[in-house]
């Protein structure tokens, strides 16, 4: 089994379900929500797909405002001139219950990629948003697997789940210009836009977070602990290579690792860049 960390920063989503979509005899996705750009991002993949024969289900969930009707409507399309390829929404549109997971599941000859984690087939979710998401490649036969699949089948098979139909897409589309235009309405407010205008200025005033040494585990600690005072170079870091490597065995790119973790500690202000493989602690 493997397990890779996916946030849009050091890599895109897109870039991992793009090819597992292609590969794949199967590909199951279930999302809270669903956009026209997000899904322009992997339709043709999806589309290559289908054509080499692979089954493919969305779940999605319908919320009157970031699942747009253009994108229900592509795959409502999709789905009744491809035998293999079925659409299901989630049709609880209230706030008592908030169907919001995030879910692509893709089978290529029994080798399965999961993505667990916060990205939506959106564009944000899929290339720009600041996410958080879990990829697992395994064999269909180990248990993390089975318990993603029976995870979907929750999503799947829950009562408020329906295959929709050209009146249900249509009443959808009606509902959300609908909430679209009270949403505009209470932008042009001039009290809202008074009110949004002190938030951000509250916004400007308030503290940011400080790094303190709980917040290094794991790769950031060794490599913090190894960093000399005042400026050092990515070679001074790299002469440590075999003691990080007694520490993770598995890992076989230690000196990709430095650099990142070297990334991820100036984002926190712990180290400034300051030259091509030049850094100075803070």
């Amino acid at each position: 089994m493997q397990v890779e960390i996916v946030d849009n920063i050091s890599r895109k989503l897109v870039s991992v379900l793009l090819p597992a979509i292609e590969q794949s005899q199967e590909v199951r996705i279930a999302v809270a929500f669903v956009s026209h750009r997000g899904l322009s991002m992997i339709e043709p993949s999806v589309k290559r797909s289908l054509q080499r024969g692979a089954y493919i289900e969305f779940l999605v969930g319908l919320d009157l405002s970031t699942t747009e009707p253009k994108a229900l409507w592509t795959l409502y399309e999709l789905s009744q001139h491809e035998d293999n390829i079925e659409l299901y929404c989630y049709t609880e549109l209230g706030p008592s219950v908030v169907y919001h997971p995030k879910l692509y599941i893709t089978n290529a000859k029994e080798e399965v990629t999961a993505v667990l984690g916060s990205s939506n087939l959106t564009s944000g979710g899929l290339k720009s948003n600041l996410e958080a998401n879990v990829v697992i490649r395994a064999n269909i036969n180990e248990e993390i697997i089975s318990d993603v699949y029976a995870t979907y089948n929750k999503l799947k098979f829950d009562p408020r789940r329906v295959e929709p139909d050209l009146e249900f897409l249509q009443l959808y589309e009606q509902l959300r210009e609908r909430h679209r235009r009270r949403e505009q309405s209470a932008r042009r407010d001039k009290s809202s836009r008074k009110l949004m205008s002190e938030f951000r200025e509250k916004v400007k005033t308030l503290r940011r977070p400080t790094p303190t040494s709980r917040d290094l585990v794991g790769w950031l600690r060794l490599v913090y602990e190894h960093l000399p005072e005042g400026e050092f170079t990515n070679q001074q870091i790299y002469a440590y290579e075999d003691e990080f490597q007694r520490y993770y065995p598995n890992n076989l790119n230690v000196r990709a690792k430095i650099r990142q973790q070297l990334q991820y500690l100036r984002d926190m202000g712990l180290v400034e860049h300051v030259s091509q493989a030049r850094w100075r602690k803070v």
